[in-house]
Formats: structure tokens, sequence, C-alpha cells
């Protein structure tokens, strides 16, 4: 499917939707948050260190004197792999979330809000937690962008 920019628009207003209700969940429950996206649309922050740099997560989060990331993926519906629920998000993104957990050695959460069709709710992994890539082959031919997913199983509901 060709992107344009109303199709675009009106998946950022989803996405920033979403980030807005994991934030105040978040808050509700006792961390203290910075939206790394507040400053531009159009761009997505970096996080720069002396030899590479890294798509920053949406949320930094605050509590008791630890840090971490969250990244939010706002979803309307599962994918079904060989009988297992799964969801997941771009390889090259995720890829950028776990090179900087292991890099700075601070957890970066994946957060899954589905908020349509099955299993609506908020689910959230530890980006290191072990998934499955797909590289967006579909019966021998590339459609896709690569993707990482995890089982529903392995997440944790909020």
């Amino acid at each position: 499917m060709v992107q344009n920019k109303v199709n675009f628009k009106e998946k950022l207003a989803f996405g920033q939707e979403g980030e807005k209700e994991i934030a105040e969940i978040l808050i509700r429950k006792g961390y203290n948050i910075m939206p790394l996206y507040q400053f531009s649309d159009e761009l997505s922050p970096q996080i720069i260190s002396l030899n590479e740099s890294f798509t920053s997560p949406d949320l930094m989060c605050f509590k008791n004197g630890k840090s971490i990331f969250v990244e939010v993926k706002s979803k309307k519906q599962w994918v079904e792999f060989k009988g297992v629920i799964e969801t997941g998000c771009n390889y090259k993104h995720y890829k950028h979330y776990k090179d900087l957990a292991l890099k700075t050695k601070l957890k970066v959460y994946m957060v899954f809000n589905h908020v349509e069709g099955n299993y609506q709710g908020v689910y959230y992994t530890d980006v290191l937690t072990v998934g499955r890539y797909w590289d967006g082959t579909v019966k021998g031919v590339k459609k896709y962008k690569p993707e990482y997913f995890w089982n529903k199983n392995d997440l944790i509901e909020i």
C-alpha cells in the first residue's frame, strides 16, 4: 500500500493517542515521564554515542532512582502464525531498541496497546525477550519490511 500524507497523519495521530494513554498509565503507577517525541512529528529523535546513534524510544521514565525506556506500539489486530497469537514491530526499529538496551544497560520495554478485536489491552515485554524474526516474505515473494514478533503468552498484561 502506498502511504500518502493523509494516511501518514492518521497513523501518526493513532500512535500519538496510544503513547498518551500509556504515559497516563505509567504516571498513575508512579513514574515520571519524559516524552521523547515532543519536539517534532517528522523526525525520530536520536540517542547519540561516540560511534553510533539509535532511534529513541517514545518515553523515558523515572521512578525510585531508576530510568527505563518505553516504546509504545498501538495496534488494531494481533498476528496469528502457526496457531500462535503474536504482536510485534518493524525489525529495524526493534534492532535499534535492542542495541540501545545492550549499549546503555538500561531496560527498554515494548508496550503494545491493542485497542480493537480480541485480547484488547495493554501488554509489555523487555525488548531483550526472545521473539520471532520474519523477513517479510509471503509465499516466496518479499512483500513487507522485516518484522519482529513476540508470543502473546510471553507478554505481561498491565
